[in-house]
């Protein structure tokens, strides 16, 4: 017995080493990437641990090729992670290692992905900048198939970036356009496994386009057609993209019921996905439905879980926006370092040449000169994306007028705008007390916009003295002191 355990511990360890001094070939490192590549599709907020272990594989091997690879697909993982400053450090590796054995498809992907970020980012003139050098690349593609692939690509990137900018879809024709040019590019590529690849996405996208447009027949079509090759394809997320896409269509069309049908099925896979922005999605959706089917409860039982989520996505995606805005300034800042600096050297030599007479009081001057202008792009390179900053600050903001119009019109929706604006005062108040109804939810709501008891009582068709009973009745609930200021409490909440 003692025997065939010490064999069975030898040949582990035997094996062990082997596993671990293994060397593979390219056609072994081409292979873990497709599994990866097919994987990041799928599920791609899970994928990026196996793309940087095929990452170290390549690099280990030397093989520039599968490095590339595997640099676009850590960049475009990390994109949908909202880790945007480690997405640019490696949508900018792609492009430059791709340039250099003139991998103009792996260019054009490092590209598109640079021109993401910079859309996800607020900064939206540099991401048409990109797009348009990204466009003037594809022409030098050889591969027919690579050709087709990376146009449709590129069309997808200008949807996207239309679709989730925060000045929203600014020309329905061009939305329309980019998700019919996008299918019309995959159609193309005559690999089948290929074309299926990028099958979903298309169709979820038109499907959306169609919705833009009123038109629901197509949208249900192209709609479902994204969930049929989703599931075929066995991809998660896609699954959940066609899923949230039919919700939304449901939802336009006043048919309440069925969206929440689909973000039911929808939930438990954002979950298995780690997705989320589309769980938020989800619930954004399944919140309205309820409001107007008039069910309170299910409504705030899914406010609970949203505002909870929506909180820790904004903190999230505010620090890396933070973060990522102040890794493309320096990177654009020491750009314009050395241009400067080559500039500098290039004068400096004219000057060298230039005759001894006058040579120190023109360096003088040139210097002055240089130093002068120098100093004044830098200011105007700061002040420039400060001003991008506030505009990212304020873009974020709700429209605070909004939220006064609906509470005057005594419009049902304002508590869900309202809750979407301040998911933490309705998070805090709930966890005071766990039984207020919506209708108090409401009422706390005015006293933080600060209406006075007049104001509440002309906006809510009652009487001051029914608003002055609320009062009395929710300071026992909360526990305020009387001589505490029941406005400035709940907007110190």
């Amino acid at each position: 017995m003692m025997k065939k355990i010490i064999f069975i511990i030898v040949f582990f360890v035997i094996n062990f080493s082997v596993f671990k001094a293994q060397k593979y070939n390219t056609k072994q490192i081409d292979s873990l990437i497709a599994y990866a590549e097919d994987f990041s599709r799928k599920m791609p907020n899970k994928a990026v641990k196996l793309n940087e272990q095929n990452y170290k594989i390549a690099q280990k091997a030397n093989y520039t090729e599968g490095i590339i690879k595997c640099l676009n697909l850590l960049s475009s993982c990390n994109i949908n992670l909202g880790n945007y400053e480690m997405a640019f450090v490696y949508a900018k590796q792609t492009q430059e290692e791709a340039l250099q054995i003139n991998d103009y498809k792996n260019v054009c992907n490092g590209l598109i992905n640079s021109a993401r970020i910079n859309s996800a980012l607020g900064l939206e003139n540099e991401a048409q900048e990109i797009m348009n050098k990204a466009f003037s690349v594809i022409d030098k593609i050889q591969d027919k198939d690579d050709f087709h692939e990376i146009s449709g690509s590129f069309y997808t990137a200008e949807f996207d970036m239309m679709a989730y900018s925060t000045n929203g879809i600014t020309s329905l024709s061009k939305f329309f356009e980019f998700a019919k040019s996008s299918i019309s590019e995959y159609s193309k590529i005559k690999k089948t496994e290929t074309r299926n690849k990028f099958w979903a996405i298309a169709n979820s996208n038109l499907g959306y386009a169609y919705a833009e447009r009123k038109m629901y027949d197509s949208a249900f079509y192209y709609a479902n057609n994204a969930l049929s090759f989703a599931e075929n394809d066995k991809s998660t997320y896609n699954i959940c993209v066609a899923l949230n896409i039919l919700a939304y269509i449901s939802k336009k069309q006043n048919k309440y019921q069925q969206a929440i049908n689909y973000v039911e099925r929808l939930i438990p896979l954002a979950k298995q996905a780690n997705e989320p922005n589309l769980l938020a999605f989800s619930y954004t959706t399944v919140l309205t439905s309820y409001e107007k089917l008039g069910n309170k409860e299910k409504q705030l039982e899914y406010l609970t879980s949203y505002a909870r989520l929506n909180d820790s996505l904004n903190k999230i995606l505010t620090l890396r926006k933070d973060l990522s805005i102040q890794k493309i300034v320096k990177e654009k800042e020491e750009e314009f370092i050395d241009e400067k600096e080559d500039l500098y050297l290039l004068i400096t030599v004219i000057c060298l040449f230039s005759a001894l007479a006058y040579y120190f009081g023109y360096n003088v001057f040139v210097n002055y000169k240089l130093e002068k202008k120098e100093k004044q792009q830098k200011e105007n390179i700061i002040k420039e994306k400060e001003s991008q900053l506030t505009e990212l600050k304020q873009k974020i903001n709700v429209n605070f007028d909004e939220l006064l119009e609906l509470a005057k019109k005594d419009d049902s929706s304002f508590l869900t705008r309202f809750s979407e604006a301040y998911p933490d005062f309705i998070l805090k108040l709930n966890g005071l007390h766990t039984s207020l109804t919506s209708g108090q939810l409401k009422f706390c709501a005015f006293l933080k916009l600060n209406f006075s008891t007049k104001e509440i009582a002309h906006y809510s068709n009652i009487s001051i003295r029914s608003v002055e009973i609320k009062k009395g009745r929710l300071r026992k609930q909360l526990n305020i002191p009387s001589s505490e200021d029941l406005n400035k409490w709940m907007m110190n909440l």
